[in-house]
């Protein structure tokens, strides 16, 4: 008990002083963290994922902001390996890579496809619930989240077999069922302004 004391009474009082904030500064802000994720990643078998709309780690296009049509964009893959059972797709903000968050998740897919476009999903195919508790795509609209620039990935994933995901299943759930079944994966990544409409 006396150490803990002096432990904290000795990191209360280090003899530095903050400085005194600008007038022009009324709000402290962290900039975003840098992202890991890559601008896209192949797998080692050729699994591939891309967009007509935007290029690997570029600005997302017009569609997906917030002022969009509340569609996601147009995808394409290619590799499937033949003995697929299922391939579902997720919408992670990777800007943060310790505390990645769901924006979407698509399962259910056929391994036959070979893309989804159109912002409407495939017969088979189901949504289920985002980490804000939403279904279905919805533009990510940011303005609540740390301003900056964000990183958002497509990750596409590849199941031997059903994975069990249940149309409106609670996102966390869903995810960690796709992430656990899945043999294959790929990656593209488009940037948005958190500021910008």
């Amino acid at each position: 008990m006396v150490c803990l004391g002096l432990v904290l009474s000795s990191c209360a009082d280090d003899g530095k002083e903050l400085a005194e904030p600008r007038p022009d500064q009324t709000t402290t802000t962290r900039p975003p963290p840098p992202t890991s994720a890559p601008d896209q990643l192949v797998s080692d078998s050729g699994l591939t994922i891309s967009s007509p709309e935007f290029e690997p780690g570029a600005d997302a296009p017009a569609s997906v902001r917030c002022s969009g049509e509340n569609r996601f964009p147009d995808l394409t893959w290619s590799g499937v390996p033949e003995d697929t059972g299922e391939m579902a797709i997720a919408l992670i903000d990777q800007t943060d890579p310790e505390e990645p968050l769901l924006f979407w998740l698509a399962a259910g897919l056929d391994p036959s496809f070979g893309g989804i476009s159109g912002g409407v999903l495939p017969n088979g195919a189901y949504e289920s619930l985002n980490d804000y508790g939403k279904s279905g795509w919805g533009n990510p609209c940011l303005e609540s989240a740390q301003n900056g620039r964000r990183d958002l990935q497509f990750k596409l994933y590849v199941m031997p077999d059903r994975s069990g995901v249940a149309p409106g299943q609670a996102g966390n759930e869903a995810w960690d069922l796709v992430a656990s079944q899945a043999v294959d994966s790929a990656t593209v990544l488009m940037r948005i302004d958190a500021s910008s409409g």
